[in-house]
C-alpha cells in the first residue's frame, strides 16, 4: 500500500464535490417544496392551464371542493399541485363513468275494465288510484329504454 499523504484541504474539497452531486440526484421526497399558500397561489394563477389540460371539467368548482375537503378533514399534504393533479383525474372519471338505465313503469288497477286506464311513470315509487273502481294501482310492467 502507497502511503500517501492527503491535506485536509483536498478531503473536504472532495466532500464537498460528492454533497453538491448528492444534492443534484436526491430523490422527490427529499425536495423541499413551497408553503401550502404558495402551492395553492401558483395552481390559482394557472387555471387556464388546468382547464386546457381538463376540458370537461368545472376547474374553479373542483379547486373549491379540494379546498373544503382539505379544510373539513384536517389533512395536509406535501405536493398540492400533485394533489390536485389527482383529483382533477378522479373527478373527470367519476363524470358519466356509468351509463344510466332509464326504466319506464306501467301501472295498472288489475281490472280489465274499458274505463280503467294504464298509468306510465318513470318513477318506481309512485301511487296511483284508478277513478274508474277506487282502486292502488301496481306496476304490471317495467321496460328499459
Amino acid at each position: 500500500m502507497n502511503n500517501k499523504k492527503v491535506s485536509l484541504n483536498d478531503i473536504l474539497e472532495r466532500v464537498s464535490k460528492i454533497e453538491a452531486r448528492l444534492d443534484e440526484i436526491a430523490p422527490i421526497s427529499k425536495r423541499k417544496l413551497p408553503s401550502k399558500k404558495e402551492q395553492i397561489a401558483q395552481i390559482q394563477s394557472e387555471l387556464e392551464v388546468w382547464s386546457q389540460k381538463f376540458p370537461s371539467t368545472d376547474i374553479e368548482f373542483e379547486l373549491a371542493k379540494m379546498l373544503d375537503w382539505l379544510k373539513a378533514t384536517n389533512k395536509r399534504k406535501k405536493d398540492y399541485r400533485a394533489f390536485f393533479r389527482n383529483w382533477l383525474r378522479k373527478s373527470t372519471n367519476s363524470v358519466g363513468a356509468e351509463p344510466t338505465i332509464s326504466h319506464s313503469y306501467v301501472y295498472s288497477c288489475g281490472n280489465n275494465k274499458e274505463e280503467c286506464i294504464d298509468e306510465i311513470s318513470n318513477f318506481k315509487d309512485m301511487s296511483y288510484y284508478c277513478t274508474k273502481c277506487n282502486a292502488i294501482k301496481k306496476i304490471i310492467r317495467v321496460t328499459k329504454s
